[in-house]
């Protein structure tokens, strides 16, 4: 158990760092905002170039992979929106919202950090497989939900059109179509991109540890409890039964249960805020599933890997 735990040491480091320099006034709000935008627009799609356009995307290979967390994420909705049976005053439409995209949003950054921990050879690759396929489906899913609940319509076109203008999307799809078309990029801008996405998970990491406010972990209800419930129990063990019925290689298996047990992507909240969801919860729920996947990823890696 203890070496699957230093495992997850580096990445709870930088969060850290993050935190203490946000919180020791380092730098000022704008310039946290700043470096948060470049490793947004830039480095992490220069990751993602490079790990999907080296990946194998045949579907007898990556299929069964990204189908099981498909599927585990669909999951994980369900058992959200199963709560529309309760009264409007136990549950209203923006915290329901707000909960949905808590337990199906993942941050794929920190997912890419432990996996790149575990497989150094394959790891950024499997997670930038499964990322290729979910970022604009769960994008779709959430806003559709968001839209229908918060009464706002729904409207396709502006949902392309966000999805359009997401840089790991664009970075998803130049990934894929080097990877599907055969194209070699050109030695110079290859390595350029390398030199990029190096930083890409630190600089990443560090931004989510200044964004971390410990105040919001006062506030507990069973709202939060549910939705980290679904994220750290649910979610993995529909992932975990579907790998095993899926015939799914042990590295394939532990990835898809990382991936769905990974916390929320921090755009949910501003998501949240411009589509009439509940932001202050879905902030709440975030901050308490990054205090619990400190211990969470541990115990699911340990027991995925046979408990040796």
């Amino acid at each position: 158990m203890l070496a699957t735990f230093y495992i997850i040491l580096p990445l709870m480091l930088l969060v850290a760092l993050g935190h203490v320099a946000a919180r020791a006034g380092l730098l000022a709000q704008s310039d946290w905002l700043g470096i948060e935008r470049f490793s947004f627009k830039i480095m992490i799609p220069a990751l993602l170039v490079q790990a999907i356009a080296r990946s194998d995307l045949s579907l007898s290979t990556s299929g069964p992979y990204v189908l099981t967390i498909i599927l585990a994420l669909l999951g994980a909705g369900l058992l959200t929106l199963a709560l529309r049976v309760l009264p409007a005053a136990t549950v209203d439409n923006p915290q329901l919202s707000s909960m949905f995209q808590a337990s199906t949003r993942w941050n794929g950054l920190i997912t890419l950090t432990i996996a790149d921990q575990l497989y150094p050879e394959n790891g950024l690759i499997m997670i930038g497989i499964a990322m290729a396929f979910l970022v604009p489906l769960i994008n779709v899913a959430n806003i559709s939900v968001l839209s229908v609940l918060n009464a706002s319509g729904f409207a396709l076109l502006p949902i392309l059109k966000n999805i359009a203008a997401n840089p790991l999307i664009l970075g998803c799809a130049v990934g894929l179509f080097l990877n599907l078309s055969g194209i070699a990029l050109p030695w110079a801008i290859d390595q350029a991109l390398d030199m990029t996405s190096r930083g890409a998970l630190a600089v990443g990491l560090i931004c989510i540890g200044a964004g971390f406010d410990l105040r919001r972990l006062i506030l507990l209800n069973w709202k939060v409890i549910w939705t980290v419930g679904i994220k750290f129990i649910a979610s993995p063990l529909i992932a975990y039964t579907l790998s095993l019925l899926f015939g799914l290689s042990p590295m394939q298996s532990l990835c898809a249960v990382l991936a769905v047990a990974t916390p929320a992507a921090t755009n949910g909240y501003i998501v949240a805020r411009h589509m009439g969801g509940d932001a202050e919860l879905y902030a709440i729920i975030l901050n308490w599933q990054l205090v619990l996947s400190v211990p969470a990823f541990p115990v699911l890696i340990y027991l995925m890997q046979g408990g040796g």
